[in-house]
């Protein structure tokens, strides 16, 4: 009798290991010994094991974004945001990268079959050059992790002159969440590091302290690296080949990116900066866009953004940042491919960029999850606003809010499919069932729709092995 083999599937092995730590994670922040002894916090003690579960895989999928009312520093204590931040490196790595470099250090020996699986897991296709890719990637993490630390003690020393352990600690904190586009903080309900750091009793920010810039800016250039793809940073730091020399995916990343940042700022401005009521100043419209890459920290109340300015921003997160990167979204390169084949479409010729052609299949996988993406997104604003939101006993949603409601909940289901996670305001008063829908947004927006899809199509990107073909026929669309 012939036994065979059966091979573990690598996108199930690694939703269940994403999982798995989801769950571990959710498990400790349910503890009583997470909590800040504060009266206004009693809920959380009895409360609700979904908000811990929500924080849990938000912190996972480097979201960000709980729905505690109290905001993560006045609801968790020091080991409850030690658990947060663990879960987001974590989440930044990936648990299968973070086992692959375990192995290698103990000089286990990876087979070809393993090596197999975690190139599957990770999505990146050189098999042979998998262990030397996680080494380089762990590497590029730890430095600019501490290259952050490093960048952000100047600031947590001024203002905690006479604490140096907590400003090491919420130096290092913000580092991690900055690089990992995870957008936690420490300061606020809000997300808002500036609106935490900077403000005066009236709530206004101030523009003028040196902080508000140099924290500002450290934090983007943190958050664009970690949202830019490891390969690109391997591409030009450890193969330190000139910018002629770059892989096609490299150029296509960084022109993207540019170009995006570029004429999101631009349109932007042209309805927030100009704006008669409180408008946007350059600096903010500018970090706004950056940060809707996929970091989630507000320079700007959400709640005052034009309606235009949220389509904008909806956008950005829509499509996020690059592949192989702690960024969100459809990426980068899946909006590229699509704007080239529709311009070569025109042309009459096929897609040609940085003297390399690309296959039908890229072009057909590229809409396919464009419009897969658009349908789910479009389906769970739906339910959120079927399933609205509800009283909280002490608190009290801002009244403000009830005539935006189906506006924060299409910009919310963008926000959350791209793990950016701003803040709105609504969030820890949501119903039990539009959270769920949020975590499923979360869950698939980070693992990646086609990951779900291999589970169930074995024939996923194979061609079918026939001997025959029909005929074909041009039939009238439009």
């Amino acid at each position: 009798m012939i036994r065979k083999n059966r091979k573990l599937n690598p996108y199930l092995m690694l939703i269940i290991s994403f999982m798995g730590i989801v769950l571990v994670g959710s498990f400790i922040l349910s503890m009583p010994f997470v909590f800040r002894d504060n009266p206004k916090n009693e809920w959380c003690h009895v409360g609700t094991y979904l908000d811990a579960f929500f924080t849990s895989l938000s912190a996972m999928s480097l979201t960000g974004l709980t729905t505690y009312p109290e905001g993560l520093v006045n609801t968790l204590n020091g080991v409850g945001q030690t658990v947060v931040i663990i879960l987001v490196q974590i989440g930044g790595l990936g648990i299968v990268t973070i086992l692959t470099f375990l192995f290698s250090i103990f000089k286990r020996k990876i087979q070809f079959r393993d090596r197999l699986l975690i190139s599957q897991a990770i999505a990146f296709n050189n098999i042979g050059e998998i262990v030397r890719f996680v080494r380089r990637l762990i590497i590029i993490t730890a430095v600019c992790e501490v290259l952050g630390f490093g960048l952000g003690i100047p600031v947590f020393l001024q203002l905690f002159p006479n604490d140096l352990p907590k400003a090491f600690a919420y130096s290092l904190f913000h580092s991690i969440s900055s690089f990992n586009n995870a957008g936690f903080d420490l300061f606020s309900s809000t997300n808002s590091l500036i609106g935490g750091l900077f403000t005066n009793n009236g709530g206004a920010i101030l523009a003028d302290n040196w902080l508000y810039y140099y924290f500002n800016i450290y934090n983007a250039v943190l958050s664009l690296l970690g949202g830019i793809s490891f390969l690109v940073i391997i591409d030009a730091v450890f193969e330190r080949k000139s910018p002629r020399r770059w892989t096609s995916f490299s150029k296509m990343v960084l022109t993207m990116a540019g170009v995006l940042i570029i004429t999101m700022s631009a349109a932007l401005f042209l309805t927030d900066g100009l704006k008669k009521d409180n408008p946007m100043n350059l600096f903010q419209v500018v970090m706004t866009v950056i940060n809707c890459r996929t970091a989630g920290y507000s320079v700007y109340p959400q709640a005052e953004i034009s309606l235009p300015g949220r389509i904008i921003c909806g956008v950005m997160m829509f499509i996020g940042g690059s592949p192989l990167s702690t960024a969100g979204g459809i990426k980068v390169t899946t909006i590229f491919i699509i704007i080239m084949s529709i311009l070569s479409y025109f042309r009459g010729k096929r897609i040609a960029v940085f003297k390399r052609n690309f296959s039908d299949d890229i072009i057909a996988k590229s809409m396919s999850l464009v419009f897969i993406v658009v349908t789910i997104i479009i389906l769970s604003f739906v339910l959120i606003t079927l399933f609205g939101v509800t009283e909280l006993k002490g608190y009290t949603m801002n009244p403000e809010l009830d005539n935006q409601l189906a506006s924060i909940y299409l910009f919310s289901a963008f926000s959350f499919f791209a793990n950016v996670g701003f803040y709105t305001g609504v969030e820890p008063f949501l119903s039990i069932g539009a959270k769920i829908v949020l975590c499923f947004l979360m869950l698939l927006g980070h693992l990646g729709p086609m990951t779900f899809f291999q589970l169930f199509q074995n024939n996923l990107d194979k061609k079918a092995n026939v001997h025959y073909s029909f005929v074909e026929e041009d039939i009238l669309i439009g």
